[in-house]
């Protein structure tokens, strides 16, 4: 039975004519060109009073954890989203230990959610990050953080890491690393693979973008690129790793049972390590900057010099939102590219074209400039549909901390917490026909016969001011790899190679290596 202030909300927003929040002319996510809107659904006033929460199908404790651990979906929990979607419809209720979620797995619905998450959004409290920085008593970034903190922080971080300047003026950067990353894949290949084989790509890729988002955010080279990788470096990658690796594990136990488990305590060890690292790279760059106002010396520099002469945050605040910028920076670069060229190996028609386009663009030896970047509109096609068939993040979250919001005919209460399910609605075939293979032209604009994609079909990096603040960097390192890959080699299957499926450990990522024969261009010209 509804609640009477359920009933009357109901009644309030039937006199009123509510309309669907999936508006007609509801902008497209990003402000991205190739998504155009999609016919809109506008719907009018329900003939019935709304749903509650309490009346959502959807499987108990026990299923979920059967599901979980006995049909074997813990690690494909991916999956797990589309097999629930067809059993329980877009919106279906799911119980994980302490936690009710309400999933989403359609892409009008998800937009209903969206567009009423406030202006101060949030994601999910995130309790085991949170209940670290409190025990060490550091301090919350962009990722933790919440309402006008969280505002403040993002504010300060933004125009570093979004606006188009900033982020063009660390393509230098980037480049230098990119091009020790193609020597390294040269001298894997020669010292490992027989000449051809770049082994376990996605591991010698996530060093290539640990290495990039250091160099941006701290300024400085963690030496991810040598021949052999510092043990510190090796252990900070770990670290990371750990720390993604035990996430989803800590959700689903009680959080006082959190201090008696193995898992909490190599957590926070994990988190120690980061911002052990972290505060020793912020300390030098302060002495860095020490010295030369000592000899009265110009300073210049990118992110972190400019954070700390801002004076904005204080150095525990930089500490925290570096160490959390740093996370969302590494896995979304070296996934996506480690996916993309799993698929050009398997599609070297797609991948001539792609070949075409950057070399018309940077003949020879031209390096790719962010410049060069915004006339590929094939590259960034390319990176889009790997982005829909491997999101990094498969499922996203938000909770209604503002209020009661409306999502399809149902209400639900203030702080109910939402899963979106982004790598289910990737695969809706009434949004992308032929879900399952990968058609990157689906993204370039085309003339009125085009079908139009709804915007919020595929939303990798999130929407609104909560969106993904690494979004234009991560971009535009994976841009200037991938059009210097293509420059210099043709990349081929593994002839021994099995198919790689993906897995969730929070992030999406390749379930086993993926080898790839990386073959030199000017050896096939020769």
């Amino acid at each position: 039975m509804l609640s009477r202030s359920t009933a009357s909300l109901g009644l309030r927003l039937q006199r009123r004519g509510i309309r669907s929040l999936a508006v007609a002319t509801s902008p497209e996510p990003h402000g991205d060109r190739h998504a155009s809107t999609s016919t809109s659904s506008t719907v009018t006033a329900h003939s019935s009073p709304l749903k509650t929460m309490e009346q959502l199908a959807g499987p108990s404790l026990l299923t979920t954890l059967n599901w979980l651990f006995v049909k074997g979906y813990f690690q494909t929990t991916q999956q797990m989203q589309i097999e629930h979607r067809r059993i329980y419809g877009p919106l279906w209720k799911s119980k994980y230990g302490p936690l009710v979620v309400v999933n989403v797995a359609s892409a009008q619905l998800i937009e209903q959610v969206l567009r009423q998450e406030g202006r101060l959004p949030v994601r999910s409290d995130m309790p085991h990050w949170r209940s670290y920085r409190e025990l060490r008593n550091q301090a919350h970034g962009p990722l933790t953080e919440m309402g006008v903190k969280w505002l403040r922080i993002r504010s300060i971080l933004n125009p570093r890491m979004l606006k188009p300047k900033h982020v063009s003026s660390y393509a230098c950067t980037i480049n230098e690393v990119v091009g020790d990353f193609i020597r390294r894949a040269a001298w894997l290949r020669e010292t490992g693979g027989g000449g051809l084989m770049v082994n376990d790509l996605t591991a010698e890729l996530y060093k290539f973008a640990f290495e990039g988002i250091c160099s941006v955010l701290f300024e400085t080279r963690m030496g991810c690129m040598n021949e052999v990788v510092p043990e510190e470096t090796q252990k900070f990658i770990f670290s990371v790793g750990e720390m993604f690796r035990l996430s989803p594990i800590l959700v689903l136990i009680p959080k006082s049972f959190w201090p008696y488990t193995p898992f909490w305590k190599q957590f926070v060890a994990a988190w120690d390590h980061l911002f052990k690292v972290a505060e020793e790279l912020v300390q030098q760059k302060m002495d860095e900057i020490q010295e030369k106002v000592h000899l009265d010396q110009s300073v210049e520099g990118a992110y972190l010099t400019h954070l700390l002469l801002s004076e904005q945050m204080t150095v525990t605040e930089i500490l925290g939102s570096m160490t959390e910028l740093l996370l969302a920076g590494v896995d979304t670069t070296s996934n996506t590219i480690a996916w993309t060229l799993y698929e050009l190996a398997k599609r070297p028609e797609i991948q001539e074209q792609l070949y075409q386009e950057v070399i018309s663009v940077c003949p020879g030896d031209k390096v790719p400039s962010s410049e060069d970047i915004a006339q590929m509109p094939y590259l960034k096609a390319v990176i889009r549909e790997t982005l829909r068939l491997y999101p990094v993040v498969p499922g996203n979250a938000r909770v209604s901390v503002d209020s009661e919001i409306v999502v399809g005919d149902h209400l639900f209460p203030k702080n109910t917490l939402f899963h979106l399910c982004h790598y289910a609605v990737s695969y809706d075939e009434s949004i992308f026909p032929d879900a399952h293979s990968f058609l990157p032209e689906r993204w370039l604009r085309g003339g009125e016969e085009k079908p139009r994609l709804h915007p919020f079909g595929s939303v990798p990096f999130g929407f609104g001011v909560r969106a993904c603040l690494g979004r234009r960097v991560a971009e535009l390192e994976m841009y200037l790899l991938l059009s210097r890959l293509m420059q210099h080699f043709e990349v081929r299957p593994d002839p021994a190679g099995a198919a790689v499926k993906p897995i969730t450990r929070t992030l999406l990522c390749p379930a086993t290596n993926i080898n790839l024969q990386f073959v030199d261009r000017r050896r096939m010209s020769a």
